[in-house]
């Protein structure tokens, strides 16, 4: 897998917060949403609980944790600031924190839930990021990651390969000013992992029972598991 530069990736994510959450509706077919409700869903978290949204973005999924929690703690955490002030506008409610996925702020045992959404394939190290997670968890908590796997070989992975390739980086590119911005997410997409590999990489990172569950004809996943 390629290395993500970290200070490249920061920077393009500030540049695209504003125009971030209209790309990813119209991107996805208006999908996005029912994914993250699946995915908060998936964390079990009930009221009163604690979760960290890492890579929060514009705090979406932090959210829909937070409504599940009720009067619970939810965190989201990004290292854009661009985003993060884009989410303390418009997903009040949790607490927001500019941080590092590979190094989470927080001691050991603190969360119910820890999830991360279309962030893991941008961390420069995606076992120690899923390894991360797994730290802040209480014993028994729910880690869950929301990630675009690799497009299957057949007549709907060449359709999706087709789209990653020509259409995603042509109207991302109009819509947000980014061109590079969004040939980079495409090409992130088409050379990220299978189903399998992301489950073996939880796996290796001391996930206890992974799992991946596939929405929208394969093409993402939604990967959970538990601390010991």
């Amino acid at each position: 897998m390629p290395e993500r530069d970290p200070a490249a990736v920061q920077a393009m994510f500030d540049r695209l917060a504003g125009r971030y959450d209209l790309l990813n509706t119209v991107l996805s077919g208006g999908a996005d949403g029912r994914w993250r409700r699946r995915t908060a869903s998936a964390t079990g978290l009930g009221k009163g609980g604690t979760a960290l949204d890492v890579a929060c973005g514009s705090g979406k999924l932090s959210l829909e944790l937070r409504r599940l929690a009720g009067g619970g703690m939810v965190v989201g955490l990004d290292f854009s600031a661009g985003m993060l002030a884009v989410a303390a506008e418009h997903a009040r409610g949790p607490s927001y924190v500019r941080g590092d996925g590979l190094a989470l702020p927080f001691r050991d045992g603190v969360f119910d839930a820890v999830t991360v959404a279309f962030g893991l394939r941008n961390f420069a190290e995606p076992e120690r990021g899923l390894r991360e997670m797994l730290r802040v968890l209480r014993p028994r908590g729910r880690a869950v990651v929301l990630e675009f796997v690799r497009p299957r070989r057949g007549l709907v992975g060449g359709l999706y390969r087709t789209y990653l390739r020509s259409v995603l980086p042509l109207l991302g590119g109009w819509i947000s000013g980014q061109p590079q911005a969004y040939r980079y997410l495409s090409d992130t997409v088409d050379s990220y992992r299978t189903p399998e590999e992301l489950a073996a990489l939880a796996e290796s990172a001391g996930w206890r029972d992974p799992r991946i569950d596939l929405l929208t004809l394969g093409t993402v996943g939604i990967l959970s598991g538990h601390r010991q």
